[in-house]
């Protein structure tokens, strides 16, 4: 897990929650098996929240769950609106961290707790157009922040990181490690989307 990657979704995960006054949230996550996602899932533990792990693949339902998702939502068979609000008691989601954009984003405000649900988006996996879902977003909150510019926030996200990763809340996940050598394979392997968190060379 790389700083960048867990202080995404620090950021997009715990400035929502200090909004929220300390309630319990639904968190739902997608691209869930990326590094950003994996450490989406364990900072929402960490604090309480309830993540909801969002991925294409059902071989990867298990394995999300033991990473500490509280629920997976398949897109590949689950209706991602219909699954988010039976999971969330029909409320819909407190916080949607999407890596993903493309055509599915407006569908994907939709499963946002009407009123007081919160959008962040942090990646654009998906290079199609990302129409702007301008009729959910009336109801619900569309977040744009910097972190990395703020020496206060980078200041709070080190701590913070820092205390999970010395308790175990957090932990880096390794898919696969490949040499320099074989770096050919590991961007096959990596288009492939059939890893869970980092793929790494070595040199």
């Amino acid at each position: 897990m790389t700083f960048e990657g867990a202080q995404e979704a620090f950021g997009s995960i715990l400035d929502p929650v200090a909004v929220a006054g300390g309630e319990q949230i639904h968190v739902l996550i997608t691209a869930a098996s990326s590094a950003v996602g994996l450490a989406a899932i364990q900072i929402a533990n960490q604090i309480g929240a309830i993540p909801l792990a969002v991925t294409r693949h059902t071989a990867k339902q298990d394995t999300l769950l033991a990473a500490g998702a509280a629920a997976v939502i398949v897109t590949d068979h689950d209706d991602l609106v219909e699954a988010t609000h039976r999971h969330t008691a029909g409320a819909g989601a407190d916080i949607i961290l999407d890596s993903v954009m493309g055509p599915g984003l407006a569908e994907l405000a939709n499963a946002a707790k009407p009123f007081s649900g919160t959008l962040v988006t942090v990646g654009w996996l998906d290079p199609r157009p990302a129409p702007f879902p301008a009729a959910p977003i009336t109801m619900i909150r569309y977040m744009s922040f910097e972190h990395t510019l703020d020496p206060a926030a980078v200041h709070r996200i080190a701590a913070f990181l820092d205390a999970g990763i010395r308790t175990g809340a957090v932990q880096p996940t390794i898919d696969t490690v490949f040499p320099l050598d074989d770096i050919v394979a590991a961007h096959h392997y990596l288009e492939e989307g059939k890893h869970i968190g980092k793929i790494v060379a070595t040199i």
